[in-house]
């Protein structure tokens, strides 16, 4: 199952989703990232950062609608380092292994980190490669960070198993 998440199929890497004309409303790309050394090898994000301009592309990308100090307390969980290898890696599902493999994407329409247009772009690559076997595809009405309420989310998740089992 994917949960507004990347999923390469035509193009290889997350940077290529990126690069897209269906990627270039995203509000991730307006979060401004640390310098760090290259042999350090990760992308690095200050989210506890006192920078007003970090903290409010950091809301608009990931639930513009939640109150600031929930914002604030997400923050406070993410990790500042990630693999810069992440986003420049061959990640693309293979149709003989990842292709066989029933799957379900939970488009989430208020997605200000994946737009909606980059999840269906996705949907439909991933679709043109495996034709016999395409996504089950649910839109539920949530920013990035899923829905507000846990039960949407547990909800889908138990459709999901039951189409599957």
């Amino acid at each position: 199952m994917y949960a507004s998440a990347y999923c390469p199929a035509k193009r290889s890497t997350v940077l290529e989703l990126m690069s897209t004309p269906e990627a270039a409303a995203s509000a991730i790309l307006r979060i401004p990232s640390v310098r760090t050394p290259p042999e350090l090898g990760v992308s690095r994000v200050n989210w506890r950062s006192g920078d007003p301009a970090l903290f409010q592309a950091a809301k608009e990308a990931l639930a513009a609608d939640l109150p600031d100090a929930e914002i604030r307390a997400l923050l406070n969980l993410l990790e500042p380092d990630e693999s810069a290898a992440i986003s420049v890696s061959d990640a693309r599902g293979l149709p003989r292994s990842w292709g066989r493999v029933p799957r379900t994407y939970l488009r989430f329409t208020a997605d200000r980190s994946i737009p909606p247009a980059l999840q269906d772009l996705m949907i439909r690559e991933a679709d043109e490669l495996t034709p016999d076997n395409r996504f089950r595809v649910r839109s539920i009405a949530a920013p990035h960070i899923g829905p507000r309420d846990p039960a949407v989310l547990a909800d889908e998740l138990e459709r999901v198993a039951r189409l599957q089992g």
